[in-house]
């Protein structure tokens, strides 16, 4: 395979090594916590699943993204297919029916498809050539999004149902969204508001109650979100030291190399790494907007604006968990929590941001 030097030329090596030293800091947070423990297989699977996102991200980068957009839809509507098997033979974690079973290793299809689904809602916006999207436009659009939505809902997984959200706002703004279009939208959710808490599990409601004063139950549903706090607070400014976190180390905190992976690192590296995790998450973020302002044209830069949107809201309601400012939702910090489903996902979203950035001046 040859690449075309100014391809290289404009590789952006600022973007690939942020993401790489966020996963760094993956490995070390997981293997601290992990080590000599019943989870100790975490580590050497993640390994495994960085090689894997390391080859999608190099193939993904091959081929001109035109080509992904060329065949988007019928990458949709096998992705819909994928969901829809998911809900008949899938396997069950954590009450989500949203796994695949894979031999010895389990894949969960709704984070590949999320990430479809926005090229998919990317291209149809793209061929408008109106500076608004009229009405039908955006119904259209949101039959896109909701329809994945809706399957990735019933297998359990509302938090990540919920992340499929922001790709329809981030790209309706994008492409163009009239004032009054958006007073109707904010009124139809917040008339739908208290039909949707009734449509909340028991649990549900609980985690979002407990965000208000988590101390009510602090052995059930409060439990992670002190614990997450007592560790966050105990790393102070330095931190413990590697492998000296207690909540980490002892166990007290729930799933500490997944979706409270920040708090376990904050514990053992303190404000100082902590601040550097979120540095780099930022120092990625201007990098992918840098790359949507240069995008050579409309779909390329609607792509990487939804991948920012998507990594960004995932980055905030993570944080906003681990401090106890948000509901736990299970969304894991992307590039940083154990999971191949979402690090391989992850790495093919910027592999396309990539694609669009090195292909931005060739005709």
């Amino acid at each position: 395979m040859r690449f075309n030097q100014r391809l290289l030329l404009s590789f952006d090596w600022v973007l690939l090594l942020s993401v790489l030293a966020l996963t760094a800091i993956g490995l070390a947070a997981i293997w601290s916590t992990t080590d000599g423990t019943d989870l100790d297989r975490y580590f050497s699977r993640q390994l495994m699943y960085v090689g894997l996102s390391i080859l999608a991200f190099l193939v993904i980068l091959y081929f001109d993204y035109h080509l992904y957009s060329d065949f988007v839809y019928f990458a949709y509507s096998t992705g819909l297919l994928v969901l829809l098997i998911v809900l008949v033979i899938g396997h069950s974690t954590h009450g989500n029916k949203s796994w695949l079973q894979l031999g010895k290793f389990q894949f969960q299809p709704s984070e590949i498809v999320k990430f479809i689904t926005l090229v998919a809602l990317a291209k149809y916006y793209s061929e408008t050539e109106r500076e608004y999207l009229e009405l039908r436009e955006l119904i259209i659009g949101g039959a896109i999004v909701a329809i994945p939505m809706i399957l990735v809902d019933l297998q359990g997984d509302r938090g990540t149902a919920v992340t499929f959200l922001q790709v329809y706002a981030s790209l309706s703004y994008i492409a163009g969204i009239k004032r009054k279009h958006v007073v109707v939208i904010v009124l139809t959710c917040l008339l739908a508001a208290p039909a949707g808490w009734m449509m909340l599990r028991d649990y549900q409601k609980g985690r979002i109650e407990t965000v208000f004063n988590p101390s009510n139950d602090p052995r059930g549903l409060g439990y992670q979100a002190l614990q997450s706090e007592i560790a966050i607070g105990s790393g102070r400014f330095f931190g413990k030291g590697f492998r000296h976190g207690s909540q980490g180390q002892l166990g007290f905190l729930p799933a500490r190399h997944t979706d409270f992976v920040f708090a376990a690192w904050a514990e053992e590296r303190g404000f100082i790494g902590g601040m550097a995790l979120l540095g780099l998450l930022l120092l990625m973020s201007l990098r992918l907007l840098k790359g949507a302002r240069e995008a050579k044209d409309r779909i390329g830069s609607m792509m990487v604006v939804g991948v920012l949107a998507t990594l960004l809201f995932h980055v905030m309601i993570n944080a906003g968990m681990v401090v106890g400012l948000l509901p736990i939702a299970g969304i894991p910090l992307p590039f940083v929590s154990a999971g191949g489903s979402s690090l391989i996902s992850c790495f093919v979203a910027i592999g396309l941001c990539m694609n669009i950035r090195m292909r931005r001046y060739v005709n």
